[in-house]
Formats: C-alpha cells, structure tokens, sequence
C-alpha cells in the first residue's frame, strides 16, 4: 500500500511517500507564505523520484492543523482534492500529535507547542505507553488535555493545575518533568522556563522539526483501525477563530445594515473553524 502524507501547517512544510513498512522519499522545507505554489509541485516531484504515479497511491494522509490559517487550509483542501479525484480513503491527523508522537520514548507527560500569534501558542498534552510484542516496542498515545490556545503564562497555570494528576509518582511527591516540543519563540520558552523550575525541559527547535514520515506512521496507525474521513466533511483544526470578518461593502447587497462591528459577525468559514 502507497501512502502520501501533507503537511504544511506553518512555514515549515513537508510531503513523505510510504508504505506499510519503508519510506520511500521525503521532503521537508522552509515554505515560507508560498504554500498553494510549491505543495503540488513537491508532491509530483517526490511521487516521480520514487519512481510512482500519482494513480498508484492508495491512501493521502494530512496535517488538520491547528497552525497558520492559509497553510492548514492549502494541505487539507489539496489532501481531500486527491482523494476525492483518486478515490482512495483520507485520514486527517492534528499537527500537535505529529508533534508528540516525535518524542514518543519520553517517558513522562509531552506538551506539544505551536506559536499561535497575538503572544498565545497552541498546545495539547500527551503520555505514552509503552508495549511490548514479541520483541517489538510500539508506544500507544494518549491525549492528556484538550487542544488549547493560552498565553505562556496561563499555560503554566493550566500545566501546574494538572501535571500531579498526569505524573504524579504513586506514594511520592516526585512529577516527572514535561518535555516541552515544537516550534516555540525564545520568550516563551523563558517564561515557561522561568515559571516552572525544575518541572519542565525543551527538545529545541531543531531537533522538534515535524516529519510528513510521522504524519504517515500515525496515519498508517488510523487506516489499520478504519478510522479514515470524509473528504466532503473533513475541516481544519483551527482552535481559534480564523480573522475574517464581513465585508461592509457587500453587505447592502445581501439587505444587512452596515455594522461597524464586524469583528462580531461570522463568515461560514469562521462558523466551519468554530466546529473545532
């Protein structure tokens, strides 16, 4: 089985060809606000360079997000056009799992970060299990918290609300320490540095860089459960409302009263991130 994995939820894009058990070619760049020019001509090019086509591949994978607005929409509306058109299932997969599922042999609680603007940063928390089978290691994911949007500040009082229950040690008062990973700015990384000593450590920027291969792992996971989408209904994982508001010029034409108060009103695109 051929699977295609998208991801270009931020800047940082990649694209990975696989099958159940080798990876056959990776991309992974600095797409900067280029998402809708450079995505299909990567996927081409790597689906050439494995020597494939494009009616060979059996199922697309991609990154919900949350993440840049214009990035999520690019990689899930190009992932359910593929779908749809080749008539292979799809399956959807939020960028902060990507992101943890990266650490998976940290043995304490994971919290995937991704910069959301306006000073807050999108997070979700993680544990792994760890089984054994016949002498294989697989790590189980278990999600931990919501999906959330808070500033680094209110993110520490969240963490330090919850981490005892996530990792307290049975009978001691010793807490495992919450790996911070993802792409965070240097001034959130002090203030949750700062406000949570000795109970928080950093995977850099680096080395947090997001794999499409890991995106296709957690998808080929899905695909074995028969936990694919819809390509009609799939949406992207915003978290937060996206900044689109009414246009005051159009409203005369659809009967409304110009309203000043804009930023109140809701476009059916914000009303679909609302969803999530």
């Amino acid at each position: 089985m051929l699977l295609l994995a998208l991801d270009t939820t931020t800047r940082q894009a990649g694209v990975a060809l696989c099958d159940e058990q080798t990876l056959l070619g990776e991309y992974t760049w600095q797409i900067g606000s280029n998402h809708s020019v450079e995505l299909l001509e990567r996927i081409q090019r790597l689906v050439v360079e494995c020597g494939s086509s494009m009616q060979a591949i059996d199922c697309v994978a991609v990154a919900i997000g949350p993440g840049s607005f214009n990035g999520v929409r690019v990689a899930v509306a190009t992932a359910k056009a593929l779908a749809f058109a080749l008539q292979k299932p799809l399956v959807g997969v939020s960028t902060l799992e990507i992101i943890a599922a990266q650490q998976q042999q940290w043995q304490g609680p994971v919290c995937s970060i991704l910069e959301a603007g306006r000073s807050d940063l999108y997070a979700a928390c993680y544990l792994f299990d760890e089984v054994e089978n016949n002498g294989d290691i697989t790590y189980h994911m278990r999600q931990l918290s919501d999906y959330l949007i808070l500033s680094p500040q209110h993110l520490v009082s969240y963490l330090n609300e919850h981490l005892d229950q996530w990792a307290g040690v049975p009978g001691e008062r010793q807490l495992s320490p919450i790996l911070f990973c993802g792409e965070l700015s240097e001034a959130a990384r002090q203030v949750l540095y700062e406000q949570m000593p000795g109970k928080s450590l950093f995977i850099d920027n680096l080395q947090a860089t997001r794999h499409a291969s890991s995106l296709a792992f957690l998808a080929l996971q899905r695909l074995n459960k028969g936990r694919i989408e819809d390509p009609m209904l799939l949406e992207p994982l915003y978290v937060r409302r996206p900044s689109i508001t009414t246009s005051t010029r159009k409203q005369p034409l659809l009967g409304q009263k110009p309203n000043r108060s804009s930023d109140l009103s809701q476009t059916e695109r914000e009303e679909g991130a609302l969803r999530h």
